[in-house]
C-alpha cells in the first residue's frame, strides 16, 4: 500500500529541530489542515554569505496532519521509489514495489535517535545528492527556486503554496561547522496557517585574516617581518565531483612575501601540518594563492568542518606606505579571500567577503636650531646625529630614500648605502622615516664650531591608537605631537647652545686689578712716610 498513517509523537519534531533537522514527526495543525493542503516554509540564517543564495525544496513524503495535530498521513512520491530501491543494501531494506512506501518510512523514522542526529543528517545529504542529479527526475517544489533576502538582519528564504509533506531542503552549497556537517536538511511542512520556520546551520567559506595570532592593525619598521594568519573551515563537499576552493591573499606595494607559507588542518592534538603534496601555492603580482581544492575533496566525511591555520610572513620594503592614510590609501594593508564551488557547474564559484590586515609606519622630523642675538630661532647646519633604538646604545642603520630623508635599511640594501650617522644640511631639518610605534632617542655626535654638543640624548616616543575590530588608524603621535594640515610630519626640535667663552688668568681684568692695586700701595705708603715726617717735627 502507497499510503499510510503513523502516529508520531510531536516531540519528536521538536529534539530532531534541535541538531537541526525537522525529521519525521508531526507539526501542530489547525483542525481545518485537511482543507488546506499548501503552507509555507522559511529558511533563515543570520550569515551575509546566505544573501542571494537560492534553496531547492524537494517532496519526499505528501503529508496530511490528522486534525489534532499528532498523527499524519504520509505517503512517498513515486519518483522517489528508484531512490530507497537504489539504496535498499545500503539501508538494509527488504524493499518490493508494494512496500517501498512504508519501507522508506520506517527507515527514515528509525534514524530519528542514531548517532546522536548523525545518520540523519548523512541520509539527507544522500537524499539531497539524488534529488540534485537530473537523471532522477526528482522535481523541485518551487521553481525557480526562491533566494534568500535581508530582512531585519537576517536573511530569509521563503516557500509559499508549498504542499503539505515531508521536505528535502538543500541550500546553495556552503561549508559546515564540525557539529553538523550537512547542508541538506530535513523539515515537515504540515501546518497551514503557520510558517515551518528552519534556521540554516551552513557556514559558508570565510576566511579570518589577522597580524600574528589576533591584531587587525600593528605597526612595522621598514624591513622588519610582520607574521599573518588566515582561518578558515574545510568545506562540506560532499554534494560535487570536483570542487574549488582557495585561498587569496593579495598584499600592497608595501609588503614582499617571504615564501614561507605553511598550512595546517585541525586544531589541538588532531593538528595536522601539510605537505608540498596537499596543497598548492602560487604567488604571481603581489597575490598569493594556496590551492587546497584536491585536498579537501579528498576523505571529505573525515575533514569536514575542520579549522584550517594557514601562516606566511611578508617584509615591509622600502616602498611602503608612511603616515596617516586618506582617501582610497588604506596604508600596507593585505586582503584574503575564499573562492569556492556554489553550484554544480565549474563556472560557479563563489567568493568570501574579503578580510583586511593594516600594517603601519611613521615618520617625524629632526629641526636642529640656535637663538640668535635677537633671540630668532636659526637653522643650525652640520649637527651629526644619530638614531638610537630603545636601548639608547644600538645605532639603527639608515639608508637614504631622498635628499635629507632616511629610512631604517633593509635586508636588501647595499651595504656601501647604509649609515649610522647622518648631518643636519643648511635647513637643518631631517626626515627619519619608516619607524614602528616605540621608543627612540636621538644622540648628537657632534656640533658645529663655537656650539656646545648635547651630552645626553633626546627622546622620541610615537604612540599609535589602531582600532582592533577594523584595523584603521584613529591616529598617532610623536612625542605627544600629533601630525596636521599644516604640519603633516610631526617634529622634534632640537636646540643647541652658543659656546660662550669662560673668563681666563690672563685677561684685561687681571691687568687692571694689578695696576690699580700697585697705585693704591704706592699711595698708602706715601701717606704712611708723609705722616711720620709730621709726628717727628712735632716732636
Amino acid at each position: 500500500m502507497n499510503s499510510l498513517i503513523k502516529k508520531v509523537a510531536a516531540g519528536v519534531l521538536a529534539a530532531a529541530t534541535m541538531l537541526g533537522i525537522a525529521g519525521l514527526g508531526a507539526s501542530t495543525a489547525n483542525a481545518d489542515g485537511a482543507a488546506n493542503t499548501t503552507g509555507t516554509l522559511t529558511v533563515t540564517s543570520t550569515n551575509a554569505a546566505f544573501e542571494g543564495k537560492s534553496v531547492n525544496a524537494y517532496q519526499m513524503f505528501k503529508g496530511e496532519p490528522s486534525a489534532d495535530g499528532q498523527n499524519a498521513t504520509y505517503t512517498l512520491v513515486n519518483n522517489w521509489d528508484a531512490f530507497f530501491k537504489a539504496k535498499a543494501t545500503e539501508f538494509g531494506l527488504d524493499v518490493t514495489d508494494a512496500n517501498v512506501s512504508e519501507k522508506a518510512y520506517e527507515y527514515v523514522y528509525s534514524l530519528k535517535d542514531k548517532n546522536g542526529g548523525k545518520d540523519l543528517a548523512e541520509f539527507a545529504t544522500k537524499a539531497s545528492n539524488w534529488a540534485k542529479d537530473g537523471t532522477h527526475n526528482i522535481a523541485t517544489a518551487v521553481t525557480p527556486a526562491p533566494k534568500a533576502e535581508a530582512s531585519n538582519g537576517k536573511y530569509v528564504a521563503t516557500f509559499t503554496n508549498l504542499p503539505l509533506g515531508y521536505y528535502v531542503v538543500s541550500p546553495e552549497a556552503g561549508s559546515t561547522s564540525s557539529s553538523r556537517h550537512t547542508d541538506a536538511m530535513l523539515v515537515n511542512v504540515t501546518s497551514t496557517s503557520k510558517p515551518t520556520n528552519i534556521d540554516l546551520k551552513s557556514e559558508y567559506p570565510t576566511v579570518d585574516k589577522t597580524i600574528d595570532s589576533d591584531k587587525k592593525g600593528d605597526s612595522a619598521q621598514i624591513g622588519s617581518t610582520v607574521n599573518f594568519q588566515l582561518k578558515s573551515k574545510v568545506p562540506d563537499t560532499s554534494e560535487y565531483d570536483n570542487y574549488t576552493f582557495k585561498i587569496v591573499d593579495t598584499l600592497s606595494q608595501g609588503l614582499d612575501y617571504n615564501n614561507d607559507v605553511k598550512v595546517t588542518v585541525g586544531t589541538g592534538d588532531d593538528a595536522t601540518e601539510l605537505g608540498t603534496g596537499d596543497f598548492t601555492p602560487t604567488y604571481n603580482n603581489r597575490t598569493l594563492t594556496i590551492d587546497l581544492s584536491t585536498y579537501v575533496k579528498t576523505d571529505n566525511d573525515t575533514k569536514a568542518g575542520k579549522a584550517i591555520l594557514v601562516k606566511y610572513s611578508a617584509t615591509l620594503n622600502k616602498d611602503a606606505f608612511v603616515g596617516t592614510p586618506s582617501g582610497d590609501d588604506k596604508g600596507n594593508f593585505n586582503s584574503a579571500k575564499v573562492q569556492y564551488s556554489n553550484g554544480p557547474s565549474e563556472e560557479n564559484i563563489g567568493e568570501s567577503t574579503p578580510s583586511e590586515t593594516h600594517s603601519y609606519t611613521f615618520n617625524f622630523n629632526l629641526k636642529k636650531f640656535y637663538k640668535n642675538d635677537q633671540n630668532e630661532d636659526k637653522a643650525l647646519e652640520g649637527a651629526k646625529f644619530q638614531l638610537l633604538s630603545s636601548d639608547k646604545t644600538t645605532a639603527i642603520s639608515l639608508v637614504a630614500k631622498s635628499d635629507n630623508v632616511y629610512r631604517p635599511a633593509a635586508t636588501s640594501d647595499a651595504d656601501a648605502d647604509k649609515v649610522t650617522e647622518v648631518e643636519t644640511p643648511a635647513s637643518g631639518n631631517i626626515e627619519f622615516t619608516g619607524l614602528k610605534e616605540g621608543t627612540y632617542y636621538l644622540q648628537e655626535t657632534f656640533a658645529p664650531n663655537g656650539f656646545n654638543k648635547l651630552s645626553d640624548p633626546v627622546e622620541v616616543k610615537i604612540v599609535a591608537d589602531i582600532d582592533q575590530t577594523t584595523g584603521a588608524l584613529k591616529g598617532w603621535t610623536v612625542n605627544g605631537s600629533a601630525p596636521s594640515e599644516t604640519v603633516k610630519i610631526p617634529v622634534v626640535s632640537i636646540e643647541n647652545k652658543k659656546g660662550a667663552l669662560l673668563p681666563n688668568t690672563g685677561g684685561m681684568g687681571t691687568v687692571l686689578f694689578t695696576v690699580f692695586g700697585v697705585a693704591i700701595v704706592a699711595l698708602g705708603a706715601a701717606w704712611y712716610v708723609k705722616s711720620n715726617r709730621k709726628s717727628r717735627h712735632a716732636a
